[in-house]
């Protein structure tokens, strides 16, 4: 073997791609996906056993509370035995959930540009339904108050409001984006795992046609993948649910749905 050779055997291999950030954050990640999605499992059944406790009437909600409040109770439960499962079986921080706000300043900059555009595609994805059905259906505004009806929040409690625009966008992106998204990313790439948390998000929520859900899933998925903190996506999750228990007070006051 010449010396030349030997040169060329013996160069360290150069990239010009940067490395990813993602690398060392899916490395450092204690558990892989299957153990993931029987934590969200075993939280998911334990909330529907709630939910048929009460609708078979041997669980009575008190009238203080929304009927969503055995739900959030049981979230809550599961979320602090997750929370003591990782850091002291898993030994890991809730940093790997992305529960961290060292990047605190560029979450916030990336959350404004993106609540900017999530209102804005919002409308449009709107208008464009909206042409849809009054293209292809006679009762187009029947069928969109319909779809209207069954997207906004209407209940006008205070209790209600901290719910659906505090406690479940936090509890939801710690479950869904914090918990299921780094171990998919590790298996399937980003975009697959965007795209197959988003449905999985969507028919979490039980909806007869969970659009909204999908396409916020999506958003706040996306928001993840870019900043790897639960910042951004948490604080998107609650202005999405702001707005929506917001427009639904004012069209249930006008009694336009």
């Amino acid at each position: 073997m010449s010396n030349k050779d030997l040169q060329q055997e013996q160069s360290p291999e150069i990239s010009i791609s940067p490395p990813s950030p993602w690398k060392e954050y899916q490395a450092a990640y204690p558990i892989g996906l299957v153990q993931a999605i029987v934590w969200l499992a075993l939280s998911t059944m334990a909330q529907m056993g709630v939910y048929w406790l009460i609708e078979n009437e041997h669980l009575t909600v008190p009238p203080w509370s929304p009927r969503f409040g055995p739900q959030v109770l049981v979230m809550l439960l599961f979320t602090t035995a997750l929370f003591l499962y990782w850091k002291f079986i898993r030994k890991a921080g809730l940093r790997s959930l992305g529960l961290r706000l060292d990047r605190l300043g560029g979450d916030l900059k990336f959350t404004v540009v993106a609540a900017a555009g999530m209102g804005l595609f919002y409308l449009f994805a709107a208008g464009v339904y909206w042409v849809v059905l009054h293209g292809f259906f006679d009762d187009g505004d029947a069928m969109f108050r319909q779809h209207l009806r069954g997207a906004i929040f209407k209940d006008d409690s205070v209790l209600y409001f901290i719910g659906v625009v505090v406690l479940f966008p936090i509890l939801e992106e710690i479950w869904f984006r914090g918990l299921l998204y780094t171990p998919m990313r590790r298996e399937w790439g980003p975009w697959a795992s965007i795209v197959i948390l988003s449905l999985l998000f969507a028919f979490a929520h039980n909806n007869a046609v969970p659009i909204n859900q999908f396409f916020g899933g999506m958003i706040f998925a996306y928001a993840y993948e870019k900043r790897r903190t639960l910042v951004a996506p948490i604080i998107l999750h609650m202005l999405g649910n702001g707005a929506l228990a917001v427009v639904g007070w004012a069209l249930v006051k006008w009694q336009l749905v």
